[in-house]
This record gives structure tokens, C-alpha cells and sequence, in this order.
């Protein structure tokens, strides 16, 4: 089993999942703890490699607790979901509402390009519903995520 409580720390990962990871050292430690998850490649367009999406269920539905994404090997994206109880350093968490974290951290900012989105500039994104506006989705991310030569995939 996960624990599905670990602090969720931006630019590092949580508990056993750690950003710049290699997506077999994922999967082998997985498989050897016989921890049930899912797994999907999409492909963002034709130019790109492969993502590789592993997705941990807590209730056996899926992605309802966390995904892991991969591109060219590395674990460059974790999600956290509803069913994922940890908190960011500041205490911020999915099930709150984004009015409370617009309190915690007066740094985030609203993605105009993306509905119902927040990002902060301290490495997290925050997915939120539009009419409870509580917070669905916690993403964390390497670095170069957040650069426009991302999709060149040199990290």
C-alpha cells in the first residue's frame, strides 16, 4: 500500500515518488510491493515522445488518488487527487477551496489560458472546481516544466 499522506513537496515529489525518477525504478518498486496501479501512454502530438502515465487508485477507480507522467524515462509530473490526503509545506491540500489557499499563499496566480487553474511561482499548480471551487487536483512538476523549451525535452 501507498501512503497516501506523504507531504507533497514541489520540485521533489512525495513519499515514494520522486521527481527525475526513472519510470522502471517506478514501476519495478511498484510490482516487487505488489501495489495495484494503471497504466496509459499518450502521445501530445507526433513530434513528441511518449508520455507514460501511471495512475494509483484508492478506491479502485481511476487516477482517484494520484498519477505519475513520464517522458523519455523521467518522471517530470505528479498529480495528486481528491482521494490524495498529504499537504504542500504551506498546508495547502486538494478538498479545501482555492478562496482558502488564495489566503495561505498570495503568490498564486490565476492561468488565464486554462480555466480553473492557479499557479505558483514556488513549483505546484492548483486545479480547482468552478462552481464548489474546491481544489480537485495538486500538480507538481521538475523545473523545466514550467520553461517554454520544455517540450524539447533536454532535461
Amino acid at each position: 500500500m501507498i501512503d497516501l499522506t506523504t507531504p507533497i513537496i514541489p520540485y521533489v515529489g512525495t513519499g515514494i515518488f520522486k521527481l527525475n525518477s526513472s519510470y522502471d525504478e517506478v514501476k519495478n518498486f511498484l510490482q516487487e510491493n505488489n501495489i495495484s496501479y494503471k497504466e496509459e501512454v499518450s502521445q501530445p502530438n507526433e513530434i513528441d515522445p511518449p508520455w507514460y502515465v501511471i495512475g494509483i487508485s484508492k478506491k479502485g477507480e481511476e487516477y482517484d488518488a494520484l498519477n505519475v507522467t513520464f517522458a523519455k524515462n523521467r518522471l517530470f509530473r505528479i498529480c495528486l487527487y481528491e482521494d490524495f490526503d498529504g499537504k504542500l509545506p504551506n498546508g495547502i491540500h486538494t478538498n479545501m477551496t482555492i478562496d482558502e489557499a488564495l489566503k495561505i499563499d498570495k503568490n498564486l496566480r490565476y492561468n488565464d489560458d486554462n480555466d480553473e487553474l492557479y499557479e505558483s511561482p514556488d513549483g505546484y499548480w492548483l486545479d480547482y472546481h468552478g462552481d464548489t471551487r474546491k481544489i480537485l487536483t495538486i500538480l507538481i512538476f521538475i523545473q523545466a516544466f514550467e520553461h517554454d523549451d520544455f517540450f524539447e525535452y533536454n532535461w
